[in-house]
This record gives C-alpha cells, sequence and structure tokens, in this order.
C-alpha cells in the first residue's frame, strides 16, 4: 500500500509493509539445537503461535508519526531526486525499537539537466550521498519511535524483526 501525505515541504509516501517479520524465541531455533535428538524434537515441534508488535495506535498513528516527522533532505531537493529505502529493525520484548538498519536504498528518479553538468565521478557520489541521506533519515525517524507493543511467542514477549520501506518524493512536484 502506497500512501501519499502533503506535508509543509515534504511529501512522503510510505510503502507500508510489514514484509520480514520473524520472531525469535528460544528453544525454537534448530540450528541451536544441543544433539540430534533436541534438534529432531525442536523441528517436529508444532507451528508457534506468533503476535506481530504494534505500534500504539495502530498504522494509522504509525503513518501520522512518520508524516510529521520524516523530512525529505535540501540536497535531494537541489537535484529533484526520489528514492526509497527499506528499513528494517527490531522490536524487542519491552517494545523498545533497536538494531535499526537501512536495506535496499534505491534512487528512482533525479533531474537528469542538472545531474549531467557534473563529472561522472561526482555523478558516482552524489548518488551515494542521496542514498546515505535517505537512510539516515529513516534511521532518525525511526530513533524517535515510542515503545512499541511488544510481539509475542506462544504468549511470551519475544524481539520481533519489522520492515518499513519508506519512499522519498519531491514535495515541489
Amino acid at each position: 500500500m502506497t500512501i501519499t501525505f502533503p506535508l509543509r515541504r515534504l511529501s512522503v509516501a510510505f510503502m507500508f509493509a510489514t514484509l520480514s517479520m520473524g520472531a525469535t524465541a528460544q528453544n525454537t531455533d534448530c540450528n541451536e539445537a544441543k544433539n540430534d535428538t533436541a534438534q529432531a524434537t525442536c523441528c517436529s515441534a508444532p507451528k508457534l503461535n506468533i503476535v506481530q508488535p504494534t505500534y500504539p495506535g495502530g498504522k494509522e498513528a504509525l503513518i501520522k508519526f512518520l508524516s510529521k516527522n520524516i523530512h525529505y533532505p535540501d540536497l535531494a531537493e537541489t537535484y529533484d531526486v526520489e528514492g526509497s529505502v527499506k528499513m528494517t529493525f527490531v522490536v524487542g520484548r519491552d517494545g523498545k525499537v533497536k538494531d535499526i538498519a537501512a536495506k535496499d536504498c534505491k534512487l528512482d528518479r533525479f533531474n537528469t539537466t542538472k545531474f549531467s553538468q557534473e563529472t561522472e565521478v561526482k555523478q558516482q557520489q552524489l548518488k551515494k550521498q542521496f542514498s546515505l541521506l535517505f537512510a539516515k533519515e529513516g534511521a532518525r525517524v525511526i530513533r524517535k519511535m515510542p515503545k512499541w507493543t511488544p510481539g509475542t511467542v506462544d504468549g511470551k514477549p519475544a524481539d520481533v524483526k519489522y520492515t518499513l520501506p519508506i519512499r522519498f518524493v519531491n514535495p515541489n512536484k
């Protein structure tokens, strides 16, 4: 689902999805089993009841939080750059966000006229810089998030990995 927000000088579209959520719990990872018997028992265990973490107030509240806090970088506006970044993080057993990382930073479009005025080396440097700017902005905002309601595995709080794709769109388009 893609949602576009009109903001002050910012229009950010959030491709809002929970793509790779995996819960971790003790004694459920077959790779950590101590012997063949334990491994067979672990792997033949019934499926776990996993409940995903939730942002306080739900998805609508998360979208509102992101729309208020994400800023389109000024340098990206100069070159009319748009792109996306997949942010991953873990919602801990205590509901705190941790282990924030950016994956798949992509530039979808930019002003080719302005870009062509730069040397090839400078163009490559700018592309890396824009990807880094989008990743840093995503991480900055995720660090500001309040505690979530933690996910659970069989009724017990568990660390859960969450993926949040964020799309940066030039607000002046």
